[in-house]
């Protein structure tokens, strides 16, 4: 929760933050991936739209530990090796 005036993301639901992590923005073969944890996702939600012409996923983690429980497929997909993350 939060008092800030937020938008309302994309991909929001009860069921992907009961992941822990999931992506706001995505894209096939990400070249840069944004992770957020609060009011900073919709700040990496506009710096991804700014780099127009690159791959951009921008992920929010509202909660790591469930993201850690999730199964090494979910995690690998959402967050591959190689791909650098911010």
């Amino acid at each position: 929760l939060t008092r800030q005036a937020l938008p309302n993301l994309p991909n929001s639901s009860i069921e992907n933050t009961e992941k822990g992590a999931y992506a706001v923005i995505d894209c096939d073969s990400p070249e840069l991936i944004l992770i957020g944890t609060g009011s900073e996702v919709s700040l990496c939600w506009d710096a991804a739209k700014a780099m127009s012409g690159k791959k951009v996923r921008v992920v929010s983690m509202p909660c790591w530990e469930l993201f850690r429980a999730q199964p090494a497929s979910y995690k690998d997909a959402l967050l591959p090796k190689g791909v650098p993350k911010l």
